[in-house]
């Protein structure tokens, strides 16, 4: 009887509508706002993480490139070498790529930078500078004669205390011919001692100890 009342009552009244018509309206609405909301979720945090990846992306690339650059790094009392500078076992080595001189000047040019030219103590030295530096180069070390024919290193170490590591038929002259490089080549693992005039021009090694505070 109530059904029918509520049947008589919407063919009565043509403007009155079913209850349950409104009710699936309005779920039908609420469907779609949920359903809107979250493409509007996922459209934010999609977003996000686009963002985020190329600047983890960077990053990674940022820190491969630092990773590449090593020995020739130095910050504060770290005790390493400055910019520029190799390390190798307590020693910093400046391998000159447009410093080009005499000995003397290749000399005052390491002192200026509170160093001197190199000084080869043992084999293990000779074959690290001889894998950084470039093969075919020619490099001003810390060695000479004076006018007696008497070697010795500008550091004041004993020219005979350490073992030589002169290129076959060197020292080949005497006179003008009375300061030492390291030979360029390609045809040996390390470079040798030659000795020449000391007025040729030359590219350098320089060489400091590093100590607590010296840079």
């Amino acid at each position: 009887m109530q059904a029918n009342n509520l049947s008589d009552d919407v063919e009565g009244n043509p403007d009155r509508e079913d209850p349950f018509y409104q009710q699936g309206k309005v779920a039908c609405v609420m469907f779609t706002v949920l359903l809107i909301l979250s493409f509007l979720v996922i459209g934010i945090v999609t977003g996000v993480n686009f963002k985020k990846n190329p600047q983890e992306d960077q990053t990674r690339g940022l820190l491969s490139d630092d990773i590449t650059a090593i020995p020739f790094q130095y910050k504060g009392e770290s005790r390493r070498c400055s910019d520029g500078w190799a390390s190798y076992k307590n020693t910093c080595y400046f391998l000159s790529a447009n410093v080009y001189g005499t000995w003397e000047i290749s000399q005052s040019f390491c002192h200026n930078n509170r160093a001197h030219l190199m000084v080869v103590n043992s084999e293990e030295e000779l074959e690290f500078i001889s894998r950084i530096a470039q093969k075919q180069t020619d490099y001003w070390i810390g060695l000479k004669r004076d006018k007696l024919g008497k070697w010795s290193w500008v550091n004041g170490d004993d020219y005979h205390s350490a073992p030589h590591f002169w290129d076959e038929n060197q020292p080949a002259h005497g006179g003008m011919e009375s300061c030492v490089h390291l030979k360029g080549t390609d045809t040996v693992r390390r470079k040798l001692l030659h000795d020449a005039d000391c007025y040729s021009e030359r590219y350098l090694i320089c060489e400091r100890k590093l100590e607590k505070g010296m840079w």
